[in-house]
């Protein structure tokens, strides 16, 4: 009889998105989840990191994570669950005994419980079939004691040392105590060679630190498979040895940037100590998209859109030409009604030095001090953000008025 494992990661439960709630779409999620793992017969669901979006999440979010550990327990379904960067390891943590009786694993992270050697079981067995090492989010100090004067390079090594050192250790327990038995773990982190949905997303990652940039050979080919993190874009990541590395990404995306990339699950099946891997895609209730160009090509844009989700769609709107914002906007509030879409952000993108900076349109300690021309200042700055001449004229009255009165005070 072969064991089935759910590999999931990044739920971000009780994300607000442009202060827009994601409750709808994590549950239809959730739902799903939980058919899906009864038509298919699982046994096992790992959750790796990243559960909830903040420390200290909603009501309504944690409700959701305890229905799901709940449901998860009336079908027989044994759930890990690891911490992840977004999470508190204390508030995972603080149900971690109660939790035990819902054959529910909880391994929140912070020192002394960064990681734990788990059996899994087949439903209704006695015998485990697999071994995790369910490692959650690792922080510089909760492994290694840091010195004083360390360069950013030097505990930069010594951490990414100090992860293969921990990771070796428990799989040395681990192939101890269960010699015949096939070995998976968990990670949160940032493997150098992973694609994110855009380049921009790169910054990000690579101001965290050691969050960052650690080569997948912490991973011993001793392992069968690492269940992945942090990233939200599902993939494979290369190992030298061939060991099967898998970002399973996030079940809905939480940005714009994640609007092209598709979600899913990674369902494993072992039997007699062999692997196989199987993605499914999430269907998705709710569709994001970015309208980008001139205006008139964002309106035909809108006009193409054929939007086949459940719910309203969420659009980003990048304007790179200057015009008329409020005929524009009207015209795309009209459009956008149409094709049950809300537009959540707007925004320029010209590609002209002439409005980089506004600063640079003057001299300090000459005629032409922006202090002294205080209605230039909002001209270029209207420019800048892509508004016409004629849109200028339609403001700057009001502006003026507001100006004078702001004089007076």
């Amino acid at each position: 009889m072969s064991l089935k494992i759910i590999h999931t990661s990044d739920w971000h439960l009780g994300q607000t998105f442009q202060q827009k709630s994601r409750i709808e779409e994590h549950q239809s999620f959730i739902d799903w989840l939980l058919q899906t793992s009864e038509i298919e017969m699982v046994d096992v669901i790992i959750v790796a990191g990243d559960v909830f979006d903040v420390s200290n999440p909603s009501i309504e979010a944690l409700n959701m994570y305890h229905n799901f550990l709940t449901e998860s327990y009336k079908k027989g379904i044994q759930v890990i669950i690891v911490g992840g960067n977004h999470d508190s390891g204390s508030r995972l943590n603080s149900y971690k005994e109660l939790f035990k009786i819902l054959n529910v694993t909880v391994v929140g992270g912070e020192q002394n419980n960064v990681g734990e050697i788990i059996s899994l079981f087949k439903k209704n067995k006695n015998e485990p079939s697999a071994v995790i090492v369910a490692v959650p989010y690792l922080r510089d100090g909760d492994i290694r004691r840091i010195s004083t004067g360390e360069t950013l390079n030097e505990a930069h090594g010594l951490f990414t040392a100090e992860v293969k050192k921990h990771y070796d250790q428990l799989l040395e327990e681990t192939k101890t105590k269960y010699p015949n038995l096939p070995v998976i773990a968990t990670a949160h982190l940032y493997i150098n060679g992973c694609i994110l949905s855009e380049p921009a997303e790169k910054r990000m990652h690579t101001l965290v630190g050691t969050l960052g940039q650690i080569p997948s050979t912490v991973f011993s080919k001793e392992y069968d498979y690492v269940a992945l993190g942090h990233i939200h874009k599902p993939q494979d990541i290369l190992h030298p040895d061939q060991l099967k590395i898998r970002y399973s990404g996030s079940p809905i995306p939480l940005s714009f940037n994640e609007r092209n990339d598709k979600k899913e699950i990674t369902l494993l099946t072992i039997e007699k100590n062999q692997f196989e891997y199987n993605s499914i895609e999430i269907p998705l209730e709710r569709s994001l998209i970015r309208f980008e160009g001139k205006g008139e090509e964002i309106k035909e844009k809108i006009k193409a859109f054929d939007n086949s989700s459940e719910l309203t769609s969420w659009g980003e709107i990048i304007i790179t030409d200057k015009l008329n914002y409020i005929e524009f906007n009207q015209e795309i509030n009209d459009l956008c009604l149409e094709k049950n879409i809300e537009i959540l952000s707007r925004s320029t993108r010209i590609p002209n030095k002439e409005y980089q900076s506004v600063r640079e349109e003057f001299t300090a300690g000459t005629d032409n001090n922006p202090l002294e021309n205080v209605p230039e200042i909002f001209k270029l700055r209207c420019e800048k953000k892509g508004i016409d001449e004629e849109g200028i004229n339609e403001i700057m009255p009001l502006f003026l008025e507001i100006l004078e009165e702001v004089k007076l005070k």
